[in-house]
């Protein structure tokens, strides 16, 4: 009996393409690299932070507080997104309009820089052999290792660089 593999990395991220941000889950699998749109941890951000006030409210007669408010939105985020994690390879299964599939073996080159201001988003660029490029805006350091890994392992040769990843096809046999 084959050995079912899950995915090896799974986070929210940020697609940006043609001028928009597409909120969803990232996927890293041991042959592709997919994103799957997701607006329930954007929506449920607000939904915590407003469940928290109303809270407040109805307890207290009072406004809750900025602090209040944060970590209703925080709150939120996290039940959101374990809810979009927990979907997503599903929905990436079932493929559609929502889903942005980047076969590993196309990849050749991973930009990545650390975020500026104070949100500090990173973003992560993959560049392919059509000479399409997915910007991502993850943590890098967290992702980098795992996709070196992922592309060690399907044979390419992977090389440090100063901006990210250096991917060189894989050799011949």
């Amino acid at each position: 009996m084959a050995e079912i593999e899950g995915p090896i990395r799974t986070d929210l991220a940020v697609l940006r393409r043609n001028r928009r941000n597409l909120r969803g889950t990232l996927i890293l699998d041991p042959d592709n690299l997919t994103h799957v749109r997701s607006r329930l941890p954007y929506w449920s951000t607000y939904l915590g932070a407003i469940a928290v006030a109303l809270l407040g409210l109805v307890l207290f007669h009072a406004a809750p507080g900025t602090a209040a408010a944060v970590v209703g939105a925080r709150g939120g985020l996290a039940i959101g997104g374990a809810v979009a994690r927990r979907q997503a390879p599903a929905k990436a299964a079932a493929g559609g309009p929502a889903v942005t599939v980047v076969p590993l073996d196309s990849i050749t080159n991973v930009t990545t820089r650390k975020g500026s201001g104070w949100l500090r988003i990173g973003r992560m660029t993959i560049s392919t052999l059509h000479g399409t490029e997915y910007t991502f805006r993850l943590n890098p350091a967290i992702w980098l290792a795992d996709l070196a890994g992922a592309l060690a392992a399907r044979g390419h040769d992977v090389q440090d660089s100063p901006d990210g990843l250096a991917v060189l096809a894989p050799h011949a046999s």
